[in-house]
């Protein structure tokens, strides 16, 4: 991996460089934003593997702030540390303040202006598309066990039936999430213990 061979000061700035690419051609933003970074950041660079990207995600859906920041950050400072996590926030946030700010100028003459709004009517399938693909990627590392399916299915139904804030969603899959290790933490403590005494016995 790149990570073995660069100083920090090179990984910063690739990761400044990808990032800042990464800021203005990705419409949607949030979770459509992951497999852009996930492509980038584990194919191309080869910087992180796919299990590692996974939990930088599943922490950042945790966290307060926009998803496409927090995994910026996150991937950056486990790439090359403080100087990582500022190159790559800095890189993603960069154009699409510049952009924002210039559609904001322009806004008024835009917001009728009808091949405007069939790009806009186009992009919003595209953006679906993005955030299943996402899902489908994280998948391979969070649905492995009855467990974790039951978490993701309960915590789905709860979001589409229920008026449920997302923040207690993600208490609930932590708390499970706790329960369960520990659940499986004693049976093979206890596993072991039986394994060494059927050995003493013999």
């Amino acid at each position: 991996m790149e990570l073995r061979n660069e100083s920090k000061l090179k990984l910063s700035a690739k990761l400044f460089v990808s990032f800042l690419k990464i800021g203005p051609t990705t419409f949607g933003g949030g979770y459509a934003i992951l497999p852009v970074i996930d492509k980038e950041v584990t194919e191309r660079r080869g910087w992180l593997s796919s299990k590692e990207m996974s939990e930088i995600t599943a922490l950042s859906g945790a966290a307060p702030g926009g998803i496409g920041v927090n995994v910026a950050a996150l991937a950056g400072y486990r790439i090359a540390g403080i100087p990582g996590l500022l190159s790559a926030v800095v890189g993603i946030s960069l154009p699409t303040i510049i952009i924002m700010l210039i559609l904001c100028a322009a806004a008024s003459g835009f917001s009728d202006n009808r091949y405007v709004q069939a790009a806009l009517h186009g992009i919003k399938p595209t953006v679906v598309a993005l955030i299943v693909y996402a899902a489908i990627r994280m998948k391979k590392q969070a649905l492995y066990n009855p467990v974790t399916w039951g978490v993701a299915a309960t915590c789905l139904i709860l979001l589409l039936f229920f008026p449920v804030q997302p923040l207690f969603v993600l208490a609930i899959g932590i708390v499970i999430g706790l329960v369960a290790e520990a659940v499986f933490s004693s049976k093979s403590t206890g596993g072991k213990k039986q394994e060494q005494g059927k050995h003493h016995s013999m």
